[in-house]
């Protein structure tokens, strides 16, 4: 100020255009202290280039009253307004820190505030007897509640898990909300069974029913845990590893999971699989291999499973389980059935004109079964190949069958309306009751492998898979024994009355090339 007041002096006095000058520390002040600051400063402006400063210093001439006071009036004016209008911006600007560090439903704080308090927390550093952990609870369940009593009960029930995590949790970190149906917390502990011991009492209070309207709600969850340096030296690098263990806590069905250093490379071999596999059914990577089955009574084959198999580029043939579960997992599961779909009943229009009435069977996986555009899917392609729906088997699996059961009784029951069959996979470990299975449109059921271990040594084995042969064909069913490995188990179903037999010991899933000489080489079928 005193500057700016020899500044003006010197220049000649008023009439010059540095009293203008006096607008910086106005302003500077109105924006950092408000309008009482910048109205202070104003009136200090006012008074110093006020009645003692000339209007021409050189010649000595003296301002007028008006002349001074319209220009004070003016600074305090521009201070005070300057002043308002900072406040008003840092509360906005306040609001919009606020909103960006909390959900906007749930109002918890979120993933960007986690991140904000576990860099703190890091730059500070626990003491070094303890470690730092951050715990990421993934609710499950949640979204019955949310169907049945709709968004704003889903959004309720999570501050409600919050308020109840907070005091477990017993620090001073709070609990944030990272995402939908995720939580998470940081704490100090000594050890890495205490910090499961704290997730293990998260759990009980998430575990505890909630009253939404009147209704007793519950949900399960499942905790991830990562410490601090030992899974991660950065924010960020935390929030990934304790995000990877809370989703293998799910995967296994684990109440906690504690990060593991080779997670992380899983997790990167997964996503650069998924990318690969996205890319497969366009890059001709995909095929498929044919299993044949034979009727136990005349030994012909009467049917054969196209199974899918992915011969990778760099890395040669992928096992299935290795490809198919991740298929699953990520939705893509529907895109691959149709591409199966598609080359099965291509290939049984190639067979249809070469004289060879081979039925083909295809897998549906749970996936499948809940999207309704598959039979539709399905049906336009038996009519764009003109291909006899009854050379086309749908095999379901029974725990798929069991876990949408209302719904798929529907869908299996328009495709055998279309002339398909329906074959009933992995029988008996699916927790099917009596009741269910006579009310499914099937024609087959597919034992499971796993009755075939032990058959001819194992007297117990044996009574059950005779009396799952027995009840099928009461039930008009016909048997498939899947997993058929020797001659003696073979012999052993063929003895039990099982009509169809597959496995190892018929042949292996081969090409389709390979397929048909094994078809001239054990008796052609008739067309």
């Amino acid at each position: 100020m005193v500057v700016i007041t020899l500044i003006v002096y010197l220049a000649g006095g008023t009439q010059s255009a540095t009293p203008h000058l006096y607008y910086i520390p106005i302003l500077s002040a109105a924006f950092l202290s408000g309008p009482t600051g910048g109205i202070a400063v104003a009136l200090l402006a006012g008074l110093a280039c006020g009645p003692l400063m000339p209007l021409d210093a050189n010649a000595g001439t003296a301002q007028d009253t008006v002349n001074w006071l319209i220009r004070g009036g003016g600074f305090l004016l521009i201070g005070g307004l300057a002043g308002l209008i900072s406040r008003q911006f840092a509360r906005h600007m306040e609001n919009f820190r606020d909103f960006a560090l909390h959900s906007p439903t749930t109002g918890l704080p979120n993933r960007a505030a986690l991140l904000d308090r576990l860099t703190d927390q890091i730059d500070r550093r626990p003491q070094a007897a303890t470690m730092l952990a951050i715990l990421k609870v993934r609710l499950t369940k949640t979204e019955e509640i949310i169907s049945t009593l709709g968004y704003d009960q889903g959004e309720h029930l999570m501050q409600l898990l919050a308020t109840r995590l907070e005091s477990t949790a017993a620090g001073k970190n709070g609990i944030y909300n990272i995402n939908p149906s995720r939580l998470a917390t940081i704490i100090e502990a000594e050890t890495v069974e205490q910090a499961q011991a704290t997730a293990d009492a998260l759990l009980e209070d998430v575990r505890r029913p909630v009253i939404l309207e009147g209704i007793p709600v519950a949900v399960d969850a499942h905790i991830g845990i990562a410490l601090y340096p030992d899974h991660g030296q950065t924010a960020v690098e935390l929030l990934r590893a304790v995000s990877q263990a809370a989703e293998i806590a799910v995967a296994r069905d684990l109440d906690n999971f504690v990060f593991e250093p080779a997670t992380s490379e899983n997790f990167r071999n997964r996503l650069l699989l998924l990318s690969d596999l996205r890319a497969a059914p366009r890059t001709a990577q995909l095929m498929l291999h044919y299993q044949p089955m034979i009727d136990l009574g005349s030994g012909q084959c009467v049917g054969t499973e196209a199974l899918l198999r992915w011969s990778h580029p760099t890395r040669g043939m992928i096992p299935p389980g290795e490809f198919i579960s991740l298929a699953e997992a990520t939705g893509m599961i529907s895109p691959l059935t149709l591409w199966v779909a598609r080359t099965a009943i291509r290939q049984l229009k190639i067979w249809q004109e070469a004289g060879i009435g081979q039925a083909i069977s295809i897998n549906l996986s749970a996936r499948d079964l809940d999207n309704p555009r598959m039979v539709n899917e399905i049906e336009q392609l038996l009519r764009d190949f003109q291909v006899a729906p009854s050379r086309l088997i749908l095999e379901v699996t029974e725990s798929a069958v069991m876990h949408s059961y209302m719904t798929v009784i529907p869908l299996l029951e328009r495709l055998t309306g279309m002339g398909c069959k329906i074959a009933i996979d992995d029988f008996g470990t699916g927790y099917s009751s009596l009741a269910c299975l006579r009310h499914l449109p099937a024609a087959t059921l597919k034992l499971d492998r796993s009755f075939c271990v032990d058959i001819a040594t194992d007297t117990k084995q044996r009574h059950i898979v005779q009396a799952t042969i027995g009840m099928a064909h009461e039930l008009e069913l016909k048997i498939v024994a899947e997993g058929i490995e020797n001659e003696q188990v073979l012999k052993e179903m063929r003895q039990l009355g099982c009509d169809i037999a597959q496995g190892y010991h018929i042949s292996r899933p081969v090409p389709e090339a390979d397929f048909r000489k094994w078809l001239e080489a054990n008796g052609k079928p008739p067309a």
